[in-house]
């Protein structure tokens, strides 16, 4: 998601609280998290469905067949487990953290909820400083209670030395080379100074967000990208900073920076990555109705690996409520052992109602939240792979951004960055303005065994 005034381009992201022990490459990653909010008395129960059937309460089919019968694929020999077990005592549970950017967030999130976890801002690498004194103050009140502070370092938008008339995405690619190798070291000063400052917050440092080789790779290798990493790893490194690899969904593998310096990974989950349609002018999917697409129930189409009547590996149609490069960025985590953050999540404008969004969005907007939910406990097939997978264990932490959208994206009615009706990110996603969202949002707490609960 844009952080600053500058034309939107790729997508979002946010992300999260921990007090989380480093990933060790090779192990079952604990999260060592210690939550700023109220730990929950609930114990940890499903809030999706398994590729078997429903289990648990107030959520969607996570897949079904082609004909809308529920999947009785078995567990197969892909990779099962939990990467750690939902909230248990040992790892503190999943936490919530309120995006983004300004305070407004944080107060509208917690007027539904416990005080979140943390919070999510962002800095400038083109200014060496935040993107805004609001983004500042929201960073300095998370920071004064020891809360987790999500930092998206973004040199992408806004990449320094970029002059009028310069390909934004050309220079982006030559900034990560250039840090890569040691340059721009001075632009991450006042970063440093404040995090000194505050030795018991805890920082999740995404190092760009939502990377993509056309942003931040100079070669197929993306060498440039992994280099930088490792590069920011080293300068940015202390006892209470952790480094979030954040990419694009479908690019995860061919950026990974490598187990020795990630510790979590990060991932935005919007409309398309629930299989949910967006308006814009027009009704957008992920995928192209009919073929990749059931409009009806409004889910994505795939082929998994599943059996034939003889017991031989074939392709079996589904429909999915998650896109397929999610649930492969899932079992990716999970293979590697690193908890994964939802770095970025939000509402967006679903339904062609004008300006309206009062009538039909807040329907579409608890659907959005169950989908959302369900994803935490998935248990099921994975587009394009053999056998199901237990995936509920992968995704430790939240950024939802509680914010209305419709005045820019960090939610102030000021009249400098507003998005017009109809277009995607004319939406308002303050829980406190909805109910079937809100209570849906609740009991997804309570059961996907989140440390903070609603009041």
């Amino acid at each position: 998601m844009r952080r600053s005034l500058i034309p939107l381009v790729a997508g979002l992201a946010a992300l999260a609280l921990l007090p989380l022990t480093p990933a060790t490459a090779g192990t079952t990653p604990t999260t060592g998290i210690t939550a700023a909010g109220t730990a929950g008395n609930g114990t940890t129960g499903n809030t999706g469905t398994t590729a078997a059937g429903t289990a648990g309460n107030a959520t969607t089919s996570n897949v079904t067949t082609r004909n809308n019968t529920t999947s009785n694929a078995t567990t197969g020999n892909g990779t099962t487990g939990n990467v750690v077990p939902a909230g248990t005592a040992a790892d503190g549970g999943r936490l919530l953290l309120a995006g983004q950017s300004t305070r407004a967030a944080w107060d509208d999130l917690s007027s539904v909820t416990q005080d979140p976890a943390g919070g999510s801002v962002y800095y400038e690498v083109g200014s060496g400083d935040w993107v805004s004194a609001a983004h500042r103050d929201y960073a300095t009140f998370l920071a004064q209670r020891g809360a987790v502070v999500q930092v998206g370092i973004s040199w992408k938008d806004n990449p320094p030395g970029l002059t009028p008339g310069d390909d934004v995405a050309a220079r982006s690619r030559q900034v990560t080379a250039e840090i890569a190798q040691g340059r721009h070291a001075d632009r991450f000063t006042n970063l440093i100074t404040f995090m000194n400052r505050f030795p018991a917050a805890t920082f999740a440092l995404r190092l760009d967000y939502e990377v993509s080789s056309y942003y931040h790779c100079t070669d197929a290798s993306c060498a440039s990208y992994k280099g930088a990493f490792a590069r920011l790893h080293t300068l940015l490194a202390g006892g209470n900073r952790r480094f979030v690899f954040h990419p694009v969904r479908g690019e995860f593998a061919q950026l990974y920076p490598g187990d020795a310096v990630v510790d979590w990974i990060g991932v935005s989950i919007f409309a398309h990555e629930l299989c949910l349609p967006v308006y814009d002018n027009g009704y957008l999917y992920n995928g192209t109705p009919p073929q990749n697409y059931d409009t009806g129930t409004l889910q994505c189409r795939n082929a998994y690996v599943g059996t034939d009547q003889y017991g031989h590996p074939a392709a079996r149609w589904a429909n999915f409520d998650y896109d397929g490069n999610v649930l492969a960025m899932m079992k990716f985590a999970q293979d590697h052992g690193k908890p994964m953050i939802v770095s970025e999540s939000g509402m967006m404008n679903f339904t062609a109602d004008g300006g309206d969004t009062s009538g039909l969005e807040p329907l579409r907007g608890d659907l959005w939240v169950r989908r959302l939910f369900a994803l935490m406990n998935y248990r099921g097939p994975i587009p394009a792979m053999a056998g199901t997978y237990d995936l509920s264990g992968v995704i430790r932490a939240v950024v939802y951004i509680d914010l209305d959208l419709r005045y820019g994206w960090d939610g102030v009615p000021d009249g400098s960055f507003d998005f017009p009706p109809n277009s995607t990110w004319f939406a308002d996603g303050r829980l406190s303005r909805y109910t079937s969202a809100r209570q849906s949002f609740c009991a997804g707490l309570a059961n996907a065994g989140f440390t903070t609960r609603c009041r």
